[in-house]
């Protein structure tokens, strides 16, 4: 690792929040938790990675003797990057010993980016159908989801490659962010990563790699200032690559993104986990226009190899 003011700075960038508004309004056809012939159900918002709650009810109310509730709550928190789904626990509360659990429901955020959802989910217990859950969910986002294809001009004099995801203990993970500088023809003139933390002229830098994806924030970082690119480089691939053969379908909570080094706010943001089966990927490439303007076109395509060198 490198340790020095610009490391301490741009290393663990904080992560942008966004609000999220869900209302829990009814369940139907729930089990029957008690003798009676009826539950007292609730619904429990599990904290998950990503998710804020500080402060927060996190809990619906208890409905007596239903199994067809009716809550029609509502909560509003906020979200970073790291969050990956939703989880709601139906839950029957019992006076004396733990409550019983019924069921739950799993949303995946990507889904719910930008738009608000009115819908019935089905509430699943161990594989089998325990009813369903009406929830209103609006995913708003304060960062640019970006897709294959996209053109964005970067009207910017130095931005960052951030690359984070979360420590696994079943599967250790150790993701690497590079910059591949070519000239005009497309031929490589040199590639910035951890093996090699500089570009010769000094615009690029690779703020030092990290190994397991410890702490908030960007596990990885790589500084572009593109005024002092060398005149020969027309194109900068970025590429991630997973260095211990874990394929992004395997990741959760891995995310790539580009951030403006003026106002820290993200430019391009990419989730990995939504890529296919292989260790590599191609997230986009800033191409020099001829009237002096950068132009970040993404691409998102996966590709082979597990470090720099194999891709």
């Amino acid at each position: 690792h490198i340790h020095n003011e610009e490391h301490e700075m741009t290393q663990g960038a904080k992560l942008e929040t966004a609000k999220i508004t869900i209302t829990v309004c009814e369940a139907r056809n729930l089990p029957a938790a008690d003798a009676n012939g009826f539950s007292d159900p609730y619904v429990s918002i599990k904290n998950v990675e990503g998710l804020h709650m500080k402060g927060s009810k996190t809990k619906t109310s208890i409905k007596k003797k239903t199994l067809n509730p009716a809550w029609h709550e509502a909560y509003e928190f906020t979200y970073n990057y790291k969050l990956t789904k939703l989880v709601f626990k139906v839950m029957d509360h019992d006076v004396i010993g733990r409550d019983d659990y019924l069921g739950s429901v799993k949303i995946p955020i990507d889904s719910l980016y930008n738009h608000e959802i009115d819908q019935w989910f089905p509430v699943l217990n161990k594989g089998r159908s325990s009813g369903e859950l009406r929830l209103k969910i609006h995913a708003y986002t304060a960062f640019p989801i970006v897709l294959p294809e996209m053109d964005l001009a970067i009207m910017e004099k130095s931005i960052r490659l951030g690359l984070g995801w979360d420590v696994s203990k079943k599967k250790p993970l150790d993701l690497d962010a590079s910059v591949w500088v070519l000239d005009e023809a497309k031929d490589q003139i040199e590639v910035v990563c951890f093996r090699s933390l500089k570009s010769s002229d000094g615009s690029i830098i690779h703020t030092g790699d990290n190994r397991t994806g410890e702490g908030s924030g960007d596990d990885e970082t790589i500084i572009l200032d593109l005024s002092k690119i060398k005149p020969k480089a027309k194109y900068l691939l970025f590429v991630v690559n997973s260095f211990t053969g874990v394929h992004f379908t395997s990741v959760k909570s891995a995310y790539v993104r580009l951030i403006s080094g003026s106002s820290n706010t993200t430019l391009a943001f990419s989730r990995l986990s939504k890529m296919g089966p292989k260790p590599g990927l191609l997230f986009g490439c800033l191409k020099l226009e001829a009237n002096g303007i950068w132009v970040f076109h993404s691409f998102q395509r996966m590709i082979d190899g597990c470090n720099f060198q194999d891709t």
